[in-house]
Protein backbone atom coordinates (compact mmCIF):
# COMPACT_ATOMS: atom_id res chain seq x y z
CA UNK A 1 0.00 0.00 0.00
CA UNK A 2 3.09 2.42 0.95
CA UNK A 3 4.62 1.85 -2.45
CA UNK A 4 0.94 2.60 -4.39
CA UNK A 5 0.89 5.73 -2.71
CA UNK A 6 4.17 6.91 -3.01
CA UNK A 7 3.99 6.21 -7.02
CA UNK A 8 1.11 8.18 -6.86
CA UNK A 9 2.37 10.92 -4.84
CA UNK A 10 5.21 10.85 -7.25
CA UNK A 11 3.50 10.97 -10.59
CA UNK A 12 0.84 13.48 -9.75
CA UNK A 13 4.63 15.68 -8.64
CA UNK A 14 5.88 14.74 -12.08
CA UNK A 15 2.59 16.13 -13.55
CA UNK A 16 2.91 19.47 -11.79
CA UNK A 17 6.02 20.02 -12.83
CA UNK A 18 5.23 19.26 -16.39
CA UNK A 19 2.60 22.42 -16.02
CA UNK A 20 4.29 24.76 -14.72
CA UNK A 21 7.32 24.11 -17.29
CA UNK A 22 4.84 23.57 -20.14
CA UNK A 23 3.98 27.39 -18.64
CA UNK A 24 6.23 29.07 -20.91
CA UNK A 25 5.42 32.20 -22.26
CA UNK A 26 6.02 33.57 -26.26
CA UNK A 27 6.53 37.32 -27.64
CA UNK A 28 3.50 38.30 -29.84
CA UNK A 29 3.93 41.87 -31.87
CA UNK A 30 1.58 43.57 -33.62
CA UNK A 31 -0.50 46.54 -33.18
CA UNK A 32 -3.04 47.15 -30.11
CA UNK A 33 -6.74 47.28 -31.63
CA UNK A 34 -8.45 47.78 -28.13
CA UNK A 35 -7.76 47.93 -24.81
CA UNK A 36 -10.13 47.85 -21.65
CA UNK A 37 -8.61 48.72 -18.33
CA UNK A 38 -12.09 47.49 -16.82
CA UNK A 39 -11.94 43.96 -17.57
CA UNK A 40 -8.54 43.75 -18.02
CA UNK A 41 -7.67 42.84 -21.73
CA UNK A 42 -6.67 44.21 -24.71
CA UNK A 43 -7.26 43.08 -28.39
CA UNK A 44 -3.52 42.89 -30.58
CA UNK A 45 -4.08 42.56 -34.34
CA UNK A 46 -0.63 40.84 -35.73
CA UNK A 47 1.00 41.34 -38.97
CA UNK A 48 -1.72 38.39 -40.88
CA UNK A 49 -4.74 40.27 -39.55
CA UNK A 50 -5.65 38.13 -37.19
CA UNK A 51 -6.73 39.29 -33.44
CA UNK A 52 -5.86 38.07 -30.33
CA UNK A 53 -6.92 38.84 -27.05
CA UNK A 54 -4.28 39.47 -23.89
CA UNK A 55 -6.12 39.44 -19.87
CA UNK A 56 -3.26 40.89 -17.98
CA UNK A 57 -3.65 41.23 -14.25
CA UNK A 58 -1.76 43.63 -11.62
CA UNK A 59 1.71 42.83 -12.50
CA UNK A 60 1.44 43.67 -15.90
CA UNK A 61 4.31 45.98 -17.27
CA UNK A 62 3.19 48.54 -20.15
CA UNK A 63 7.30 50.24 -21.25
CA UNK A 64 5.86 53.49 -23.02
CA UNK A 65 9.74 54.88 -23.81
CA UNK A 66 11.82 53.43 -21.49
CA UNK A 67 8.72 54.46 -18.62
CA UNK A 68 7.16 51.73 -17.16
CA UNK A 69 3.03 51.19 -15.69
CA UNK A 70 0.73 49.22 -16.27
CA UNK A 71 -1.96 51.32 -17.61
CA UNK A 72 -0.45 53.51 -20.52
CA UNK A 73 -1.86 51.14 -23.86
CA UNK A 74 -3.85 52.52 -26.15
CA UNK A 75 -5.73 51.44 -29.50
CA UNK A 76 -3.14 52.01 -32.53
CA UNK A 77 -0.33 51.39 -30.64
CA UNK A 78 2.51 49.20 -31.90
CA UNK A 79 3.90 46.89 -29.57
CA UNK A 80 5.72 43.86 -28.47
CA UNK A 81 4.38 41.43 -25.84
CA UNK A 82 5.63 38.87 -23.33
CA UNK A 83 2.42 36.57 -22.40
CA UNK A 84 1.86 32.61 -21.50
CA UNK A 85 1.87 30.38 -24.16
CA UNK A 86 -1.98 28.98 -24.21
CA UNK A 87 -3.57 30.91 -22.11
CA UNK A 88 -3.40 34.70 -23.32
CA UNK A 89 -1.70 35.98 -19.98
CA UNK A 90 0.25 39.08 -20.96
CA UNK A 91 3.01 40.06 -18.61
CA UNK A 92 5.44 43.15 -20.33
CA UNK A 93 4.88 44.87 -23.73
CA UNK A 94 7.18 47.13 -25.44
CA UNK A 95 5.34 50.09 -27.04
CA UNK A 96 7.17 50.71 -30.68
CA UNK A 97 7.55 54.55 -30.62
CA UNK A 98 9.68 57.45 -29.86
CA UNK A 99 12.98 56.50 -29.03
CA UNK A 100 12.07 52.92 -28.67
CA UNK A 101 10.69 52.87 -32.04
CA UNK A 102 13.45 50.38 -33.55
CA UNK A 103 13.07 48.26 -30.18
CA UNK A 104 12.64 44.50 -29.81
CA UNK A 105 11.41 42.28 -27.00
CA UNK A 106 13.29 39.30 -26.84
CA UNK A 107 13.01 36.09 -24.82
CA UNK A 108 15.80 33.56 -24.29
CA UNK A 109 18.53 32.11 -21.91
CA UNK A 110 21.91 33.89 -21.25
CA UNK A 111 24.86 31.96 -22.56
CA UNK A 112 27.44 34.75 -21.12
CA UNK A 113 29.06 37.70 -20.52
CA UNK A 114 32.36 39.13 -21.51
CA UNK A 115 33.51 41.66 -18.95
CA UNK A 116 36.21 42.76 -20.56
CA UNK A 117 34.30 43.94 -24.31
CA UNK A 118 30.98 44.57 -21.66
CA UNK A 119 28.83 42.30 -24.55
CA UNK A 120 26.42 39.98 -23.42
CA UNK A 121 25.69 36.29 -25.49
CA UNK A 122 21.87 35.50 -25.77
CA UNK A 123 20.23 32.25 -27.16
CA UNK A 124 16.82 33.67 -28.20
CA UNK A 125 13.73 30.72 -28.19
CA UNK A 126 14.41 29.52 -31.75
CA UNK A 127 18.05 28.52 -30.62
CA UNK A 128 20.04 31.71 -32.61
CA UNK A 129 23.09 33.24 -30.49
CA UNK A 130 23.35 36.99 -30.64
CA UNK A 131 26.22 38.90 -28.66
CA UNK A 132 24.93 42.61 -28.05
CA UNK A 133 26.72 45.56 -26.58
CA UNK A 134 25.40 46.32 -22.86
CA UNK A 135 25.82 50.20 -23.38
CA UNK A 136 24.11 51.71 -20.58
CA UNK A 137 21.61 48.56 -20.15
CA UNK A 138 19.47 48.57 -17.34
CA UNK A 139 19.69 44.64 -15.42
CA UNK A 140 17.01 43.62 -13.09
CA UNK A 141 16.57 40.35 -11.75
CA UNK A 142 13.05 39.72 -10.39
CA UNK A 143 11.99 43.36 -11.59
CA UNK A 144 14.39 44.50 -9.01
CA UNK A 145 17.39 46.91 -10.13
CA UNK A 146 20.33 44.38 -9.70
CA UNK A 147 24.43 44.21 -11.60
CA UNK A 148 25.69 42.09 -14.46
CA UNK A 149 27.29 40.26 -11.60
CA UNK A 150 23.94 38.55 -10.34
CA UNK A 151 23.17 36.90 -13.64
CA UNK A 152 24.16 33.31 -14.42
CA UNK A 153 24.54 31.75 -17.89
CA UNK A 154 21.33 29.57 -18.19
CA UNK A 155 19.28 32.18 -16.96
CA UNK A 156 15.72 32.95 -18.42
CA UNK A 157 15.35 36.47 -19.83
CA UNK A 158 13.60 38.50 -21.13
CA UNK A 159 15.01 41.24 -23.28
CA UNK A 160 14.75 45.19 -25.37
CA UNK A 161 17.35 44.79 -27.83
CA UNK A 162 17.49 48.82 -29.64
CA UNK A 163 19.24 49.10 -33.02
CA UNK A 164 21.46 51.92 -33.12
CA UNK A 165 23.42 52.95 -36.38
CA UNK A 166 22.52 49.32 -37.92
CA UNK A 167 23.94 47.51 -34.75
CA UNK A 168 21.71 45.82 -31.90
CA UNK A 169 22.63 46.90 -28.60
CA UNK A 170 21.07 45.43 -25.66
CA UNK A 171 18.77 48.21 -23.37
CA UNK A 172 17.35 46.44 -20.98
CA UNK A 173 17.93 42.68 -19.27
CA UNK A 174 15.30 40.73 -16.83
CA UNK A 175 16.10 38.03 -15.64
CA UNK A 176 12.92 35.88 -13.12
CA UNK A 177 14.29 33.39 -10.82
CA UNK A 178 12.58 31.31 -8.31
CA UNK A 179 12.62 33.63 -5.00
Amino acid sequence: MCLTKWLSATFAIVLLAGSVVAAENSIARGKVKSFDLDKKTFVLTDSSDKDNTFKFDDTFVVNREGKEGNSDLKAGDVINVCHEKGKGMAHYVLVQEGKCKNCELIQGSVKGYDADKKELTFTNDSDKTSTYAMSDAKVRLNMEASKIDSVKNGDRALIIVDTIDGKPVLTSLMIERAK
